[in-house]
């Protein structure tokens, strides 16, 4: 039986098994049209289709499940891709430990090291004025497209290889790791209006690379809210890399502040700076759990980069939002980002600007527009006569 019939009759049991009051239960559609040039003009379409699950079960347990089978549409090519986006038990034995287990989301203190769902489970303990979490996971069961977990050097796998039923094993999983973290969350530190979130994270490798590569973190992010509407984050990372007998140091970083206007709209314009070493003398390219671009157009990952951000949003109406954005990028290092048009050692890698607009017109029905432009002339590490990269991006997602 294939995968999607797995997790269909998964379903249809677990429906079967509860009585219908005790269930919640739907179906959401989403389709997204994406038009792109990068020298050369592509037409992506992704369709997904996702039912949902969830119900309450003895106990104070709570069960949810959602999973899904997308409709992708690239290089002229349609492809079918099942998977299983969630699926999560929760019981909380008393009022102050909950236990997750299951298809989980997670997030790493820094917001840029290990975010997503990930097979595993999470103990959290909730103390008050302290909250603490103990969390192992897994990767090698997730899919490899939206799992976007780091790829070590000299893994033989061909990450490049596209999606095959025919060669399912060895084209749709993410690479194998285990993740073991440990953090906690102080409300009211140092101020009433500040938050600390700390923790280590460790990531081992299981992949089929001759020198595996394990990494350690140690993760914090400090949030303050101000008078006035302002607000504050700074977040870090330093991370120890062990390859091959050999041991390296590398280190992220982020700041961040915003302002909610005083206007009468809701508006906020908000100014972030994101770094990340890239491979030198001092350090080493720093390398993330789970890969995150750090543009739209431009999509570098963090390794080797910084990112300067401006941006302003805006909800004019209950239904309607825009957001308007620009963002800088610089190379931290000559070597971790590689494109063909790229030329010399220069750092400046140029700009580009975004906007969007969000339209709900009904609690279950939104589309979305949005687009935007890199310019490499804006910067010197691109060859003359580069061209003018652009994206326009239209979805939709509605639920039943």
């Amino acid at each position: 039986m294939k995968p999607v019939n797995h997790i269909l009759l998964g379903v249809i049991l677990c429906a079967a098994a509860f009585p219908a009051a005790a269930l919640d239960f739907g179906l959401i559609v989403s389709e997204q049209f994406d038009a792109e040039d990068s020298g050369e003009l592509t037409i992506e379409s992704k369709t997904i289709l996702s039912p949902w699950l969830s119900f309450f079960g003895k106990k104070n347990t709570e069960y949810f499940m959602s999973a899904g089978l997308t409709g992708d549409y690239s290089e002229e090519k349609l492809h079918f891709i099942p998977e299983l986006f969630r699926l999560e038990a929760s019981i909380a034995p008393s009022r102050a430990v909950t236990i997750k287990a299951g298809r989980i989301p997670y997030q790493d203190p820094s917001r840029f090291t290990a975010k997503g769902h990930f097979d595993g489970v999470n103990a959290l303990v909730n103390l008050g004025r302290a909250r603490f979490s103990l969390a192992a996971f897994y990767t090698g069961l997730l899919y490899r497209d939206t799992a976007n977990v780091s790829w070590t050097p000299g893994d033989p796998v061909d990450q490049d290889a596209e999606f095959d039923f025919a060669n399912f094993g060895d084209t749709y999983f993410a690479p194998r790791r285990v993740l073991a973290a440990v953090q906690g969350e102080f409300p009211g530190f140092l101020t009433p209006r500040g938050n600390l979130s700390a923790g280590i994270l460790g990531q081992f490798d299981f992949s089929d690379a001759p020198d595996k590569l394990n990494s350690q973190y140690a993760l914090f992010r400090y949030s303050l809210a101000l008078t006035g509407g302002f607000d504050l984050a700074l977040a870090g990372a330093a991370e120890l890399l062990e390859s091959a007998g050999e041991l390296d140091l590398a280190f992220a970083g982020s700041l961040e502040g915003g302002w909610m206007l005083p206007t009468a709209v809701t508006d906020r314009i908000s100014l972030a700076c994101r770094w990340a070493s890239g491979t030198g003398s001092a350090a080493a390219a720093f390398f993330p759990v789970t890969v995150e671009s750090q543009g739209r157009i431009l999509r570098p990952d963090l390794s080797g980069m910084m990112t300067v951000r401006g941006v302003y949003e805006a909800r004019f109406l209950p239904s309607l939002a825009a957001e308007f954005g620009a963002r800088y990028f610089f190379r931290t290092d000559s070597s971790s980002f590689s494109d063909p048009d790229l030329t010399g050692s220069s750092y400046f890698l140029g700009g580009e600007i975004t906007g969007s607009v969000l339209w709900a017109p009904f609690s279950d029905l939104s589309f979305a527009l949005s687009g935007g432009a890199f310019l490499p002339q804006t910067g010197s590490a691109f060859r003359d006569g580069a061209p003018v990269r652009w994206l326009v991006s239209l979805g939709t997602i509605f639920s039943l």
